[in-house]
């Protein structure tokens, strides 16, 4: 399976229980990695039960469904192939940009992740915070994160490793409110892997919610005849 649609399977959730039954948007990423580009374009319905489906269209079809267990599955029709995962952090309930919706935006995740946050900076109306492991791990791939907020909204995050080497940014801006919570409708991170680095520029549009959310895809069902890759 791509990378690129690995990627975006977890990432595009979009979760407001409180607020929001159904939700629909269109989503394009663009990708480049080695001097290519890759674009990628679909769609995703989201439900206040958590179950999500994104239905990508472009430039070929996958459909991937999820669920707040963590259950992911990744439908090749024409292939007529599924790959399964079962992992936690698949879940829709622990993607960043979930709890833009939920509200919940003043750890971005880090807390339920291991992290509690060790000091507190202002410039302006710019309000950083730092974090690092509440248990120490050198093993640990990340060591410490920084959210930098323009007044409640973050706006930038990056992950720095046990050599205090930045290798992941995300930049978080235009944003738009949904059910009168601000979401960043456009994101772009930077991965940094060696001496190369992978920016993604992802941008939600058109969004739909509750009855104005209409589409065969928020009840979508892999086809029993599917065959199972591993």
């Amino acid at each position: 399976m791509n990378p690129v649609l690995l990627l975006l399977a977890g990432s595009l959730v979009l979760l407001s229980p409180q607020t929001i039954d159904r939700l629909s948007a269109t989503v394009t990423t663009r990708q480049v990695q080695q001097g290519k580009s890759v674009t990628i374009r679909g769609e995703m319905f989201y439900q206040r039960n958590g179950n999500m489906v994104t239905h990508f269209t472009f430039p070929r079809e996958v459909v991937i469904l999820a669920n707040k267990l963590g259950e992911t599955r990744i439908y090749d029709p024409r292939r007529n192939a599924v790959i399964r995962y079962q992992n936690e952090s698949f879940s829709t309930q622990t993607t960043q940009l979930a709890f833009f919706l939920n509200g919940t935006t003043s750890d971005m995740g880090l807390s339920r992740l291991g992290f509690v946050q060790d000091k507190t900076t202002a410039n302006g109306k710019l309000l950083i915070t730092e974090w690092r492991l509440k248990t120490p791990n050198a093993k640990m791939p990340i060591q410490r994160v920084r959210i930098v907020y323009d007044r409640a909204n973050p706006i930038y995050m990056h992950y720095t490793d046990s050599a205090g080497k930045i290798i992941r940014k995300v930049f978080y801006y235009d944003y738009q409110p949904i059910e009168g919570r601000p979401f960043p409708a456009t994101t772009t991170e930077i991965v940094y892997q060696d001496k190369d680095s992978t920016v993604s520029k992802t941008v939600y549009a058109d969004f739909r919610l509750n009855h104005a959310a209409n589409s065969s895809y928020f009840d979508y069902v892999i086809p029993a005849t599917a065959k199972t890759d591993q």
